[in-house]
């Protein structure tokens, strides 16, 4: 196996940690609606849903989050009328949560929100390079994961729930 440049492998850290930081003001965020204070992060449950309902616990895996933690965005989401419990058709005793019209009209404009500040932010990129850069991004990011967490099998890339959460965001 070849010795990659040290330095770089430095430089990717370095430029890693900045992301991560520009990553958690985002997400750590709260505001405030007439119906009170939510975080930003739990917007980010919505985006699975609108691709297929599923129980609580399949959230979390999808989203590679702490069960607790979902609950309670899926609480505030529900609160807001974004989605809502249902039974289980597979087990009524168990619900599913569903995405409800709101909330896919909250992802359309969560993802125009997005490409419209990434198209400003890579004004200058061609596609070619976003392209690649995303193509390269999968396969670091997955990578990562196998070497990072090689015993957890949910947080493999080739395991059923993080194919699911893989772009879906």
């Amino acid at each position: 196996m070849p010795v990659l440049d040290q330095d770089a492998i430095d430089d990717l850290f370095d430029t890693l940690m900045r992301f991560v930081r520009i990553r958690e003001r985002a997400v750590h965020t709260t505001f405030r609606t007439s119906e009170g204070e939510f975080e930003t992060a739990a917007f980010k449950a919505l985006f699975p849903l609108a691709r297929v309902s599923m129980r609580s616990r399949e959230l979390a895996e999808a989203m590679n989050a702490d069960p607790s933690t979902v609950s309670r965005h899926v609480a505030q989401l529900v609160d807001l009328g974004l989605v809502r419990r249902e039974a289980d058709p597979a087990d009524g005793r168990a619900t599913i949560l569903v995405i409800t019209d709101d909330g896919r009209a909250r992802v359309a404009a969560m993802r125009e929100m997005r490409r419209s500040t990434m198209a400003d932010a890579m004004s200058e990129w061609t596609d070619d390079e976003l392209h690649t850069l995303v193509r390269l991004l999968n396969r670091f990011v997955d990578a990562a994961d196998t070497a990072l967490n090689p015993a957890c099998a949910a947080r493999r890339p080739d395991a059923p729930a993080a194919k699911l959460a893989k772009g879906q965001q």
